[in-house]
């Protein structure tokens, strides 16, 4: 069962703001943010057919994603920066800067999984396909980073 030109369209717009999330948790250039997105959607182009249910195509999509994020990931350990990039601005829309600072802060084990659960709505069921963990180990990530962003938030109320 593949999806026409016109669905698979109309699912990327659905899951555009997603995929630039999750990328978020993962990258921290702008530009490798867009290039996995970019990667993404053509390897999900390309491999289309193999999709067995269109009812999976969001998590087929975010895994394909997250593959491309740790690919960009594993390229940058490689590179030896030469120059210090200043970081991009704030979104404007972000709600708590501090809250933003404390999942920036968290390792990237955690981070994924609180993107993915508060921020994309995932259920942990989903989160476990799409990660390819079992549920208790989402469950005890998704524990700690609330632990860890609980700490964090508590210290910068106090300063």
């Amino acid at each position: 069962m593949t999806l026409t030109k016109e669905e698979f369209i109309r699912q990327v717009e659905e899951n555009r703001g997603a995929m630039y999330r999750v990328t978020c948790a993962y990258l921290r250039q702008e530009h490798d943010r867009l290039d996995a997105v970019q990667e993404a959607l053509l390897k999900a182009w390309q491999g289309l057919p193999w999709l067995r249910e269109a009812a999976y195509f969001r998590t087929w999509l975010i895994r394909i994603l997250i593959r491309e994020c740790v690919n960009i990931q594993r390229r940058q350990k490689r590179v030896i920066p030469t120059e210090s990039v200043p970081e991009p601005p704030r979104e404007e829309n972000s709600a708590d800067p501090a809250l933003r600072e404390a999942i920036l802060a968290l390792p990237e084990s955690m981070r994924i999984v609180v993107v993915l659960f508060y921020m994309e709505g995932y259920p942990v069921e989903d989160i476990s396909r799409i990660l390819k963990l079992p549920k208790g180990t989402v469950c005890s990530r998704l524990a700690r980073a609330r632990e860890k962003i609980k700490q964090a938030m508590k210290e910068e109320a106090e300063c």
